[in-house]
């Protein structure tokens, strides 16, 4: 399973992770960029921080196995 992890800096000078499924195998920088500056004036924390800022991005990658 894939999941694409967007760390936003916070007013509070913290992190927040959105972390979404499935992306789709083709999706660029760009594309992560122009929605997280559609998503940012709309986050807040927890504790009420303001989203400032994308500060990373990153595509995770996880194997499920059962075990016998």
């Amino acid at each position: 399973m894939k999941t694409l992890n967007l760390v936003f800096r916070t007013s509070g000078k913290s992190t927040m992770t959105v972390t979404l499924a499935n992306p789709k195998d083709s999706l660029t920088r760009e594309e992560v960029n122009a929605a997280a500056a559609k998503l940012i004036p709309i986050l807040i924390t927890r504790s009420g921080a303001e989203v400032t800022e994308l500060e990373k991005v990153t595509i995770s990658t996880t194997t499920t196995e059962e075990l016998a």
